[in-house]
């Protein structure tokens, strides 16, 4: 009984803070294939999001690239595999006299291995669509490019000790919550890229033949953003820990700060999704830097070892309209759970004032390299790819965890295959794999981030795909060039 008024309080608390929700790339889908360590490899169209040195391509002709709205979507979560989910919150397969699933009772050994999968646990998701992304390659000058990106972000992450809410706990011990992490951000970028290659005199050298240098400048529309960071605590203290009663006093020490604008069920719109509709909550101004460079000259199939770092989302947004922040430092005592007073109340809700503030763009670095191997599969060529990710701060989905990925693709022209391996990062230890294409005019991707939820769902914690087609036209073999 009590422990379930000690839940509520927690509950409040916790829904006071984050009354809406408050985020890496699912567009790169030839890399999610790879393990998603294509910094060094993408090419064209597939770098404006990646790389933006590598926007430039191999072309000694002019020519024009540009995708069909690829689509990326993840939802996955480190605490709950599906048969989880079903097995916990799918009720206990009857119904009630208005048809709803009758909720199921967890016995004691069930729910203590229930509340193992809480503590630190990991909920998050993302959608990103292209609706424009377009490189056009001049010879002697170098490729400029254009992109709408289109990114809806959530991730939660559940403090230390919040499994004691579910354990029965009956205020007979100190409670500390800490460590939680909430937050959702809804945003468009307009990216103008520019990429210009450098190559050396010495037609002889092996090291950096071909040096790639590149930019994107972007405007950010901020649809709207919901956050709290993970330095704030709640801590419940009784003051006589080795008996209970409702009588007894307890000490709460309550500190955060939220920030919150726009509004995301409203905001989450399709007209979003196209890069044109809906009203701005904030704007920023964001930018991509990259370099590639070979260190081998070409083989018989002309590919090169090389190797590449990109320095992305360097940026903010300034959030000006319908923004609110909350602040609580909060020391109190009440009387139990049941004899909280409307004053107390407020006093926990904290402080909420209107206020212009800035937030940063999901800032991350990747290095990576390239290697053509001499070997082949069943006589067809291999090339290996391997990237190092590192989020610098955790706004949005992104995550100071890094990421290691690993990938082989099968293939250079026409069907090419590809597996990959990742660890780290948001999307956590998986096996992924794709096909695509590499015809002249017009080929395709489509990836899979979680191989697991291919063959086993029902045990699978992360679903991650995307897809898309591209489109690439030599300018000199039409009529009006």
């Amino acid at each position: 009984m009590y422990g379930r008024k000690v839940f509520l309080l927690i509950l409040f608390v916790i829904c006071s803070c984050t009354s809406l929700l408050n985020a890496q790339n699912r567009l790169d889908i030839a890399g999610m294939g790879l393990g998603r360590a294509t910094v060094a490899f993408a090419r064209g169209t597939d770098a404006l999001t990646i790389n933006p040195a590598n926007i430039i391509t191999p072309d000694t002709i002019s020519s024009i690239r540009f995708t069909v709205m690829p689509i990326g979507a993840m939802v996955g979560s480190s605490v709950f595999s599906i048969k989880d989910i079903n097995y916990y919150f799918g009720g206990d397969g009857t119904l009630d006299a208005s048809g709803r699933w009758n909720p199921r009772y967890l016995p004691p050994q069930e729910r203590d291995k229930f509340v193992q999968l809480i503590d630190n646990g990991t909920i998050s998701a993302q959608v990103e669509t292209m609706p424009i992304g377009v490189v056009v390659t001049v010879p002697n000058f170098g490729a400029v490019g254009f992109s709408i990106v289109n990114s809806l972000q959530l991730q939660l992450r559940f403090p230390t000790n919040f499994s004691k809410i579910f354990d029965g706990y009956g205020g007979k011990e100190p409670l500390d919550l800490s460590g939680g992490l909430y937050n959702s951000l809804l945003f468009t970028s307009y990216g103008l890229s520019y990429a210009q290659s450098i190559r050396a005199a010495d037609t002889n050298r092996n090291f950096l033949n071909t040096v790639n240098i590149g930019v994107t400048v972007k405007l950010v529309r901020g649809y709207s953003i919901q956050e709290i960071d993970q330095s704030n605590t709640a801590k419940i203290t009784p003051y006589i820990p080795a008996t209970w009663d409702s009588t007894y006093n307890w000490a709460i020490d309550l500190r955060y700060k939220a920030q919150a604008a726009g509004i995301s069920p409203q905001e989450a719109g399709i007209g979003h999704f196209t890069g044109f509709g809906g009203s701005s909550a904030g704007i920023g101004l964001g930018m991509d830097m990259g370099f590639w460079g070979t260190f081998t000259k070409p083989d018989s199939m002309g590919r090169q070892a090389s190797f590449a770092f990109s320095l992305l989302d360097v940026g903010s947004i300034s959030w000006k309209t319908s923004t609110k922040s909350y602040n609580a430092d909060v020391r109190d005592t009440i009387k139990g759970v049941a004899q909280l007073t409307d004053t107390q109340i407020d006093r926990l809700k904290g402080n909420a004032r209107t206020e212009h503030f800035n937030t940063l763009m999901p800032i991350r670095f990747r290095v990576g390299v390239v290697i053509p191997l001499g070997t082949t599969v069943w006589e067809i060529p291999v090339t290996a790819v391997a990237d190092y990710t590192q989020g610098l701060n955790t706004t949005g989905i992104n995550t100071t965890v890094p990421r290691f990925g690993f990938g082989m693709q099968f293939g250079k022209k026409g069907i090419v295959g590809r597996i990959g391996f990742q660890a780290g990062g948001i999307e956590g230890t998986g096996i992924s794999a794709g096909i695509g294409s590499n015809w002249e005019t017009i080929n395709f991707d489509i990836s899979a981030g979680s191989v697991r939820a291919l063959f086993g769902y029902a045990l699978a914690h992360l679903f991650d795909y995307s897809a898309g087609v591209k489109f690439h036209l030599p300018l000199h073999k039409l009529r009006f060039f």
